[in-house]
């Protein structure tokens, strides 16, 4: 050393050197050029914790004055599940088969990019005709299904068509499922590519799912290591990146159980309000759901956020199913569930804002007998009565004002409540339509007994 707390190298540009490769010692020969022995350079310092934190100050100013937002997610009861909104991380959604989790999060995404997000969708399992049809069919409120079996009839191939409209020009962007897989190392290029391209603002990135990342080309692995890279390799992207990444990851079959006893398995706690609702939600033991994942481990630790779909089997009916959304890890959020609907082709709040699920977990504790299954009947046709009441007040104002607006609509018939809304309108079936160009119509041919006015 020269002066005293002077280090006795020169710190270098990089740890790599100039053509990123490490090996050699500070000192050693890093081969040569034109025959002249280079030397590698020695490491440097890492920098001081002050170097960030004006910068990192700066940034939580810009979010407590709302300047930097997360992305909006579309079903507002989520909001606090993820800190306000979706902000840049990597999100994991685990959940079985069959219970819509490509729905959601494609409905998450057609949201984001209607708010001018731009979407990257990497459909490891789907094609580009699926990915298509799923998308018309959530913007049309058409089965995506009845577009892919050709069970649609012309009014619902009329309203797909026009959605194409609204559609066309998003900034959607979709890879689909490969021969050979997806790897690791082709996520991370294709989620630069897009930042490159966006350069500035929010970008949200979908993975469906992971289990099927693929290998490396020539660098075959197991599973578990491969899907390890996988989650680390979304994760240091978000951080780099600036984006929200949104991964579905398969739960292990032996764990299905736990699903369908999740309020059991995870102590969800709640009080209930005199409407029946169920407040105050939280998760008292959510290290018991938080590794129902496959290669739970891995994704546990790499996720910003962990959350489960998990299905209320006796809130089954012939309009859908409850469900139960848990986040059970959010690194600056609570554990927390949310009810939500799931009608066979996508997700909605609850019309009745979970008052069937705490019903159904009531029934369960006590045992219900044949006569506890007759008041759970007259609570439903209850609550359908009252559906019916509502579906009958918007089918009388939207034929009278035909062509309104929905938000004048929702404020002169239920009283501006999305809930009551959603479900008169899902009451209404065919008979409600709305576009941007007509506004709200009622086809009186279609109305059933029960809401003509």
């Amino acid at each position: 050393m020269t002066d005293a707390g002077a280090p006795d190298f020169e710190p270098a540009e990089s740890f790599y050197g100039a053509n990123g490769a490490s090996g050699a010692s500070p000192g050693q020969s890093a081969g040569s050029v034109n025959g002249v022995p280079q030397t590698a350079p020695g490491p440097i310092l890492s920098p001081r914790l002050g170097a960030s934190l004006n910068e990192s100050l700066a940034r939580a100013r810009r979010r407590a004055e709302g300047i930097e937002k997360p992305i909006p997610v579309y079903l507002s009861v989520l909001a606090d599940h993820f800190g306000g909104g979706l902000w840049p991380g990597l999100h994991i959604i685990n959940s079985g088969t069959a219970i819509g989790k490509t729905q959601w999060v494609l409905g998450q995404a057609l949201h984001s990019a209607k708010a001018g997000v731009p979407i990257l969708y990497l459909g490891l399992e789907l094609g580009q005709f699926e990915i298509d049809l799923r998308a018309l069919g959530l913007e049309a409120n058409v089965p995506w299904s009845h577009l892919w079996s050709g069970k649609a009839d012309q009014e619902q191939l009329r309203r797909v068509e026009g959605a194409t409209v609204h559609l066309g020009d998003l900034p959607f962007h979709c890879e689909v499922a490969r021969p050979m897989g997806f790897s690791a190392a082709d996520i991370r290029v294709a989620i630069e590519t897009m930042r490159k391209h966006y350069a500035q603002g929010p970008l949200l990135v979908v993975v469906d799912f992971l289990q099927l990342v693929g290998d490396d080309l020539g660098d075959e692995r197991e599973l578990r290591i491969r899907i390890a890279r996988a989650s680390y390799a979304l994760r240091d992207a978000a951080n780099r990146l600036g984006a929200a990444v949104l991964c579905i990851s398969s739960v292990a079959r032996e764990r299905y159980k736990l699903l369908s006893e999740i309020k059991k398995a995870a102590s969800l706690s709640y009080a209930v309000d005199p409407d029946g609702y169920p407040i105050n939600r939280r998760i008292l033991d959510p290290d018991a759901i938080v590794g129902a994942g496959k290669e739970a481990g891995e994704i546990e630790y790499s996720a910003d956020s962990v959350s489960i779909i998990a299905r209320v089997a006796a809130t089954s009916g012939a309009t859908g199913c409850d469900v139960i959304f848990a986040t059970a890890k959010g690194r600056a959020t609570g554990a927390t569930w949310s009810p939500l609907h799931f009608t066979g082709f996508a997700y909605a709040e609850c019309p009745d804002q979970g008052a069937a699920i705490v019903e159904a977990w009531n029934s369960a504790d006590m045992g219900c007998s044949n006569a506890s299954a007759a008041k759970r009947q007259a609570k439903e046709d209850a609550k359908g009565a009252k559906l019916d009441a509502d579906a009958k007040t918007v089918a009388a104002y939207v034929i009278e004002h035909a062509g309104c607006g929905v938000r004048h609509a929702r404020v002169n018939t239920v009283n501006d409540s999305s809930p009551r809304w959603t479900g008169a309108v899902a009451r209404l079936g065919g008979a409600f339509t709305w576009t941007k160009e007509n506004g709200c119509i009622i086809d009186t041919s279609k109305l059933k007994p029960e809401h003509r006015p």
